[in-house]
Order: structure tokens, then sequence, then C-alpha cells
């Protein structure tokens, strides 16, 4: 009898060691998690606003770039990220904002054309795993790039936009030609500017005919605007944009 009942208390002890181990294991695994989620969370998302080597040109377009990261890793998952510019002299109510688009691993990139030189205002308003932070960069302006103007009293390349209605669009045709010949399987962007809108706007062209690169767009009102016609070829280690200007009746 004594057996039996020694044999019921030492199945029941071990039945109840048993039950206690995976929920032990499971809420020790959840704490763990939830240690590395605060963990996360508490990390700073930084935030480092890059261009290149100045003062930089006027009436050029140059890249600013965001660089995020947290714990030193790139974060490629921001909400978003977007530039607001304004000259230091004239004040931050005449701002522009510009929304950035992701260049590469945690690097987030536009493209900006300064006006005149000066010393202009950067901020990098940056929204990442719910954090925010938005640093403030002081960037100096100066007249054209020596190089940059040889470069194109030099150039090989000549573009012709022309502009034509259909219907609720306008469309945009960019013959472009190289020593005299078409120009040809290359990569077109127009990019549109108007000091009546705040974004620059960036659409891709297609080739029509050999040389011919076509898009349309909705202009949002009348005026004068400013297209940057973007031409590349990468085998050919080719990038080359030359402005226009069109008229909206």
């Amino acid at each position: 009898m004594k057996k039996t009942i020694f044999s019921l208390l030492l199945i029941v002890i071990l039945a109840a060691c048993g039950s206690d181990s995976p929920e032990g294991s499971s809420s020790s695994n959840k704490e763990e998690g939830n240690g590395e989620k605060e963990e996360m969370a508490a990390s700073p998302v930084n935030v480092e606003i890059i261009t290149t080597d100045q003062p930089l040109p006027t009436q050029e377009n140059v890249d600013i770039t965001a660089e995020v990261t947290q714990n030193d890793e790139p974060v490629s998952d921001a909400e978003y990220v977007e530039f607001e510019i304004w000259s230091t002299e004239k004040g931050q109510e005449t701002s522009e904002k510009i929304q950035a688009v992701q260049a590469g691993e945690g690097e987030y990139t536009i493209q900006y054309n300064f006006p005149q030189s000066g010393s202009y205002q950067v901020i990098a308003h940056t929204q990442a795993r719910g954090l925010h932070t938005m640093p403030q960069k002081e960037i100096t302006v100066e007249g054209e790039a020596q190089e940059e103007e040889h470069s194109h009293a030099t150039s090989p390349f000549d573009v012709t936009l022309e502009k034509s209605q259909q219907e609720e669009k306008t469309s945009l045709s960019a013959t472009i030609t190289k020593d005299g010949s078409a120009f040809e399987n290359g990569e077109i962007t127009f990019e549109i500017s108007s000091s009546q809108t705040e974004k620059h706007q960036y659409i891709d062209a297609e080739e029509s005919e050999p040389g011919v690169y076509e898009a349309a767009h909705s202009f949002p009102s009348e005026g004068t605007y400013t297209v940057q016609v973007h031409f590349e070829k990468p085998s050919e280690e080719i990038h080359q944009h030359q402005e226009k200007e069109i008229t909206i009746p």
C-alpha cells in the first residue's frame, strides 16, 4: 500500500514539473523577444545629410542625400524622408519641400537646382520605425562649376524639345543627337519644375523612333515651365542633361 501511494506521488510530481517547463520556456522566449523590440524602439534613428564638396554650383542639378541608420545599420524601411530647403537670407517661410526617393540601402535622395549663390538651410524630415528626426545642415552655394560650363560648351549632344496638346495632357517630344547622329536606345527622363509648384516631377520618356523620346504630362496650370532633359546610356558611361523652357497657354 505504501509503495502504491509513493508511486502515485512520484507520478504527480513528475507531471507537474513537465507542465511547468514549456510554460516557463515560452514565457522566457516572449520576454526575450519583447526585450529585443524594446531595445530596437529605444535606439535612436540617425540621419546625416550628405552632398558633394561645398560650395555647390548654381543652376545645376545636385544630389542631396539623407543617410538613415539605426545601431549603425542602414534603415531601408523609412516611412518617408522629406527635404525642406530655403535661403538663409529669405527665411524659412520661403522654404520648398521635396519628397526623397530611396536610392540605396538607407539612402534617400533628391536632385535640387539652387537658383542663386548664397547660404541655404536644409532639413531632412525623417519618419522611421516610429521615430521622427529632423537634422538641419547649412549649405554654401556659389557660381556654376567651371568644369560643367566647359563640358556643356563642348558637348557633342544637341537636344530639341517640342510640345503638343493631346486632350487633357501635353505631349513632350525630345529629339536628341550626338555628333549629328540620332542618340538611340537611351534612358530619358523629363524633370519638370516651375515657380508655381513646390515639387519637381520626373517623367520617364519612351523612344518612339530613333533618337526621339516622348512622354505625356498633365500640367496643373498655365505658365512657363522648366524641363530638364536627362539622357543616359550606362553602357557608354553617358549621363548628360540640357535645360529647356516651355509655355503652357
